[in-house]
C-alpha cells in the first residue's frame, strides 16, 4: 500500500468581512462518510488527498527534532553496549 486517502470535509460560510470562504470542519478516512457530509446541504463538501504510507519520514524536520533522534540512537547504542 503506497499510500491512504484521506477526504477533508469542507463548509462555505460567511466570514467577518461578508465574503464567501470555505472552512475545513472534519476529516475521514471513508468515502461514505464523505458523501454522507456532502448531502446534508449545499454549502457542504469535501477534497480528497493521497497521503504517503511513510508521511513522518517525508515530513518536514526542524533541527531539534533531528538532534533529539540523533541523541536518542546514541543512548540506545551506549546502553546495548553497556549490557554487552
Amino acid at each position: 500500500m503506497d499510500g491512504a486517502r484521506i477526504f477533508v470535509f469542507t463548509s462555505l460560510y460567511i466570514d467577518d468581512a461578508g465574503n464567501v470562504v470555505n472552512r475545513n470542519v472534519g476529516i475521514t478516512f471513508d468515502l461514505f462518510e464523505a458523501e454522507a457530509h456532502r448531502a446534508r446541504g449545499v454549502e457542504n463538501d469535501f477534497q480528497t488527498f493521497s497521503v504517503p504510507v511513510n508521511w513522518r519520514e517525508d515530513a518536514e524536520q526542524s533541527n531539534l527534532v533531528t538532534t533529539m533522534r540523533d541523541l536518542r540512537a546514541m543512548v540506545q547504542e551506549m546502553q546495548e553496549a553497556a549490557l554487552r
